[in-house]
């Protein structure tokens, strides 16, 4: 399988990653008309124009991301909970959540999702997945992230995109434990810095520190339990910004409809 995988990123082209936005999500529940191919995207998100070079010596990073099946262990229509939060010294803080919505199960257990990515001013809207075998939200928070950075510096968003594949191409994942509702579960992690060796100018140069840390586990359903990026600007000590996505649990469609029975009837009672 992974040999196959491998093999299919010869015929690739590098992805444009301007992300084509959708409507509300809500709107997707039973309507895929105008979804994306999950692998597809996955595949190019990591690959470049030296793709040739990346596969003879992928790292561990690319594996972890790009390779393996996040969603297998998941047989049902099902619904993924992230909270997101932001602390930052330049904007307001806030703190959301994120939801992967687990439409469609098939037979070969690719599955159709959906997602909900934070409300209100700070909502961003995805197009649906289809034939997803990979978590997504990964490439959700980065694309996020690098079209922050373009509104915040006046960049190029695929500047920054460029910079955060090729780091994860050069990135090894440790080993490391997460501590989830009270367990402590074998977990791997990478952390890398984009714009470290990077000549950048002007605003830019406040990313130059800017540190990305992703910690997996595969005892955690989607197998991704955070992601996290921190900013402290050289020339400002006090400018500074966080932002975090933190798995809290997944519940089955079934378990939905149940909570939903039960808080009715106990409206009734």
């Amino acid at each position: 399988m992974f040999i196959k995988y491998i093999l299919s990123f010869l015929f690739l082209i590098a992805l444009d990653f301007n992300v084509s936005f959708a409507q509300d999500t809500s709107s997707y529940e039973n309507d895929f008309s105008k979804a994306i191919d999950a692998e597809e995207k996955r595949s190019k998100w990591g690959t470049e124009e030296y793709k040739l070079e990346l596969i003879k010596e992928m790292s561990s990073a690319n594996v972890s991301l790009f390779v393996d099946e996040h969603l297998q262990k998941i047989d049902e229509p099902s619904r993924i909970y992230y909270k997101f939060e932001k602390k930052s010294t330049r904007e307001d803080s806030f703190v959301g959540n994120v939801v992967l919505n687990i439409v469609k199960v098939n037979d070969d257990q690719t599955k159709h999702i959906t997602f909900r990515y934070l409300k209100g001013r700070n909502k961003v809207r995805f197009p649906p997945q289809i034939g997803a075998k990979g978590n997504p939200v990964f490439m959700l928070f980065f694309e996020r992230d690098t079209r922050d950075m373009q509104r915040l510096t006046g960049g190029n968003a695929l500047f920054f995109r460029n910079r955060i594949r090729h780091s994860i191409a050069a990135t090894e994942v440790v080993d490391t434990k997460i501590n989830f509702k009270g367990k402590d579960l074998p977990a791997k992690q990478m952390i890398f810095q984009p714009f470290s060796k990077t000549k950048l100018k002007n605003r830019v140069s406040r990313y130059k520190t800017k540190e990305f840390k992703v910690t997996l586990s595969k005892e955690i359903p989607g197998y991704i339990y955070q992601i996290e990026t921190y900013i402290k600007d050289l020339e400002d000590p006090d400018d500074m910004v966080k932002e975090s996505l933190v798995f809290q649990g997944i519940k089955t469609n079934k378990e939905l409809r149940e909570d939903y029975k039960k808080r009715k009837d106990d409206k009734k009672s």
